[in-house]
């Protein structure tokens, strides 16, 4: 789905949906962290019975300090400076672990402590449903375990160094 055009931090998205937010424990607190997806992985576990699937997002972190976002306490909305960049090199996130989040940047004429900033709005992606039910996380692995293949000669362990090294 095409929407209109935005300009954020120097490149011309065709989409406004590319947005995510995850809430991350970090440092004994809860940090909200927001982030623009740059790739899509899906990476595939082959099994005996079936594949089992598992969705990445490569994404780029606003800062989640003061400096970078604040939330505004008259209308209790989370805004973001567009330019600054969470430092850490943490990209990779589950697909199933975020919401989706779109960014509004304020107009270009409003007060210059606004310049730069963008209003961070969740939403719910197309196609799907909330519900309150806890949903059971699925183990990628298989029920019941393989046999191993039979030990044909076991080696004596004398020592545990090599007689021509350390």
């Amino acid at each position: 789905m095409v929407k209109n055009s935005i300009h954020m931090n120097g490149l011309l998205k065709k989409t406004t949906n590319c947005g995510v937010y995850v809430k991350v424990l970090t440092e004994g607190c809860y940090d909200d962290f927001y982030g623009i997806i740059h790739k899509i992985y899906e990476l595939e576990f082959n099994s005996t019975t079936s594949p089992n699937r598992v969705v990445l997002f490569y994404c780029e972190w606003f800062d989640p300090s003061r400096a970078g976002t604040r939330v505004n306490p008259r209308f209790n909305i989370v805004e973001l400076h567009l330019r600054l960049r969470y430092g850490p090199f943490d990209p990779f996130i589950l697909a199933t672990n975020v919401k989706q989040v779109y960014y509004l940047p304020y107009p270009p004429f409003r007060n210059i402590d606004k310049r730069g900033w963008a209003v961070a709005i969740q939403t719910k992606p197309r196609g799907r449903v909330d519900s309150n039910e806890v949903e059971e996380d699925v183990a990628y692995q298989l029920d019941q375990m393989s046999q191993p293949q039979e030990i044909i000669e076991v080696e004596r362990i004398t020592a545990l160094h090599h007689p021509d090294g350390d």
